[in-house]
């Protein structure tokens, strides 16, 4: 039986997903157990949040780096391109 995951927990369970937390670390914080938690990452609303936030946060740091680019900044547009190519190469 799944959990009901509160508005709290959904907004620290997509953090997790952007910073990269591991599942100990996530059963810590979120005060439950650990086989709870590995089984949440196996599927259903625990596993769509935590995948949200890394999506979110890939797309947050893209942006930033899109943002400092565009103000001429050489490094940020290198680091873009890098990032650009390292999705493209883990789709293969």
């Amino acid at each position: 039986m799944e959990r009901t995951i509160s508005e709290e927990e959904k907004k620290a369970i997509l953090n997790f997903g952007a910073f990269g937390y591991e599942p100990e670390r996530m059963a810590s914080i979120l005060g439950w157990g650990i086989d709870e938690v590995k089984a949440g990452l196996s599927g259903g609303e625990f596993a769509e949040l935590v995948q949200r936030g890394k999506d979110m946060g890939e797309y947050a740091i893209d942006s930033k780096l899109w943002d400092m680019a565009l103000g001429g900044d050489m490094k940020a547009m290198e680091r873009f391109e890098e990032r650009k190519l390292a999705r493209k190469l883990r789709k293969k």
